[in-house]
């Protein structure tokens, strides 16, 4: 009798502890498309709603919480969703979990007293949308919170949330904090979920914690993501999260493996080995100690200590595993491993890097973007291409906005001014493609993957007209289908957009997109210059807009923004319409830095050069008189001068040592030059 009594004590304890079986939680940052903040779903609590509960959702895929198959659940307006079908109130006041007190068979994304209240004076809905991607069996089913207010202050650009819940076809789900104003204040959220009846739960955060992602700027690099794991937590668990390898890499010259490692186990991670193979190589192993990761998601880049290097051109196969987290077993093989693809070429050519910032005269945080930018570029001449797209936000945006611009910005899922794309890519080394995260470091490690392609490029001017044209060279074979030509008229400096940010002049600014901001398709053999030409004329005359907003904007078909065309010139690029990874850039100033208008028939010539006090400029043409313009490297005109061919003298005595572009204009033509002045 003892015996059968010991053995159901043990037998209800086994039970007790499956049912007592919970979540646990780590963090990372980061999402990824299709996923979005700003994707447009099913509303199912609508503008307006206060300590509203929806109706009934269905799961569109069988899915499972705390070990039990739910179906369906319902949304509240106060930041989480129940499974409990009995519920009929959406309970405002948080407390800490588990508690028999809080909604029942719940998760909560971000549970405080919150309403989805009008934004006065505006077109965005404050409202609870939900949407699915992906494809069997892997649909992600998404809940989120869209411009959600703290109940009790003023719905708007100062107090607003963007939040959501994930549940993952197979099981799981996470909490994504997108956005929130950093001027919301008072909110004092719970993060977590519990089981049916209140004895089970995961209280992650709260009752009284911020909320968590107070940003101000939204975007997928941003993303704040808290994943739930149903299970018992491993002690050790090294995830091999990403693998960095380059598009290409020469023959002959070293490869290094890099990538990124994630603790996912519930100690910290002090010592693990990174392991390599290309093709059908031996693998190569390193053992990396002396560390000391934080457990529940933190994370470590590394780079194996023994590069990849061969003499034969070719595709090669990459595989990387982890292994022997703190010299014991990996309890979570799963997610041991990484791979990619490296391809070792015969020749490449230096890359000129092409940054792509999104910025207005109304964006407050894009004046020091800019300035950073700029600082870095300066140490760089010759090396980078820039274009500047002038947004319509915030506020009333910037004057020159086109839609040509809100192409490139969609093009990119750029969510906020100051952005900033390098060589296509969004998430060049910061965690937010924001401009003022740029460093030195980022602009070298960029500049430093070579390039297959060659491209050349002129501009030819005409009054209002502009020409477009040179070759694209491949020095290497390759098979690509998805590579479009761009180009991008711009202005090297406007002065008449300024409006609140500060700024009293912009450079770079983009005027149009030739053909258009779709680009033209190349097809492209080894060796062999493939030559481009695109023109366009500048309509009408110049008028500058009230504002960015759609109905003020520039019409290019009949209007223009330009405020001197001799400052017009162009930046060529190659862009991946796959990986949207430009290639190569190239422009038609001189080291990327001012317009070249090359117009053969003005004969200019300018001696002696280098100048110390004085130079001369002799033209030839129909007319025998000139203006000329002497601008610094950065495009700002530092002198200006009528002259005839007669007498072309110019006094250069208050001009520092340095290089100067000298621009010529005769006849409604350009042309223009390079002068050192040195003392």
């Amino acid at each position: 009798m003892k015996k059968q009594l010991l053995t159901l004590i043990a037998a209800l304890a086994m039970c007790g502890s499956s049912f007592a079986q919970g979540y646990y939680s780590f963090t990372k940052t980061g999402t990824t498309a299709p996923y979005s903040s700003l994707t447009t779903g099913t509303v199912v609590v609508s503008q307006g709603s206060d300590n509203v509960l929806s109706s009934a959702q269905t799961i569109p895929f069988t899915w499972n919480f705390y070990g039990k198959s739910v179906t369906s659940y319902k949304v509240s307006d106060n930041g989480y969703i129940t499974f409990d079908q009995t519920s009929s109130t959406s309970e405002p006041n948080n407390v800490s979990l588990p508690s028999a007190s809080a909604p029942l068979n719940s998760i909560f994304a971000f549970w405080d007293e919150i309403e989805l209240k009008a934004i006065p004076n505006s077109s965005v809905k404050t409202e609870a949308r939900t949407f699915t991607y992906g494809s069997s069996p892997n649909r992600v089913h998404v809940i989120q919170w869209f411009t959600a207010s703290k109940k009790g202050t003023a719905a708007g650009s100062s107090n607003y949330l963007y939040f959501a819940i994930r549940l993952y076809e197979g099981g799981n789900f996470d909490i994504i904090y997108n956005d929130a104003s950093p001027n919301v204040t008072g909110l004092t959220g719970t993060i977590g979920c519990q089981n049916e009846d209140g004895t089970v739960g995961t209280n992650l955060a709260g009752p009284n914690v911020d909320f968590p992602n107070k940003l101000g700027a939204q975007g997928n690099p941003t993303d704040l993501v808290y994943q739930f794991i149903y299970g018992v937590q491993p002690a050790n668990d090294a995830e091999a999260t990403s693998l960095t390898l380059p598009k290409f890499a020469q023959k002959n010259s070293d490869v290094f493996i890099k990538g990124k490692v994630t603790n996912y186990g519930s100690q910290s991670l002090s010592s693990f080995r990174v392991n390599y193979t290309v093709g059908a190589d031996a693998p190569k192993s390193m053992l990396i100690s002396g560390l000391n990761i934080a457990p529940s998601g933190g994370s470590y880049d590394f780079q194996h200590n023994i590069p990849y290097n061969t003499s034969t051109p070719g595709d090669y196969a990459v595989k990387v595993w982890i292994s022997l987290p703190n010299n014991s077993m990996d309890e979570d093989s799963s997610n041991n491993n990484a791979s990619g693809n490296l391809t070792i070429v015969n020749s490449t050519v230096p890359r000129k890097v092409l940054l792509e910032g999104f910025t207005s005269s109304t964006c407050g945080p894009c004046t020091p973007g800019n300035a950073k930018v700029k600082g870095i570029l300066d140490q760089r001449v010759g090396k980078w291409n820039v274009v500047k797209y002038q947004v319509n936000f915030p506020g009333t945006g910037d004057p020159y906005y086109t839609s040509e611009v809100g192409t490139r910005f969609s093009y990119y899922g750029a969510t906020f001014a100051p952005w900033l794309t390098v060589d296509g890519s969004n998430n060049w080394g910061a965690t937010s493609a924001n401009s003022n995260s740029y460093t030195t470091e980022f602009f070298d490690a960029m500049a430093a993957v070579p390039s297959l392609v060659d491209i050349s490029a002129n501009l030819v001017r005409n009054g209002n007209s502009v020409t477009v044209s040179g070759n694209v060279t491949p020095v290497q074979s390759f098979t690509n289908s998805n590579l479009k030509l761009r180009i991008a008229v711009v202005e090297t400096r406007t002065v008449k957009n300024v409006k609140s940010n500060g700024e009293t002049e912009f450079f770079n600014v983009m005027k149009k997109m030739l053909p258009t901001a779709a680009g033209s398709a190349m097809s492209l053999t080894s060796g062999s210059a493939m030559p481009y030409t695109q023109s366009f004329t500048f309509p009408g005359s110049y008028r500058l807009p009230f504002d960015g907003q759609a109905a003020n904007i520039i019409n290019l078909s009949t209007e223009n923004s330009v405020e001197e065309f001799g400052n017009l010139f162009a930046i060529v690029f190659l862009q991946d319409d796959n990986d949207k990874t430009v290639w190569q850039s190239a422009s038609t100033a001189p080291d990327g830095a001012l317009a070249v208008t090359e117009v053969s028939e003005l004969g200019l010539n300018i001696y002696p050069n280098p100048a110390s006090s004085s130079f001369n400029v002799t033209f030839s043409g129909r007319s025998s008189n000139g203006s000329v313009r002497i601008l610094d490297i950065n495009g700002k005109e530092v002198m200006s001068q009528n002259i005839n061919s007669m007498n072309g003298a110019i006094n250069c005595d208050n001009l520092i040592n340095g290089l100067y572009f000298v621009e010529l204009t005769v006849d409604g033509k350009t042309a223009i030059k390079k002068l050192n002045i040195i003392r």
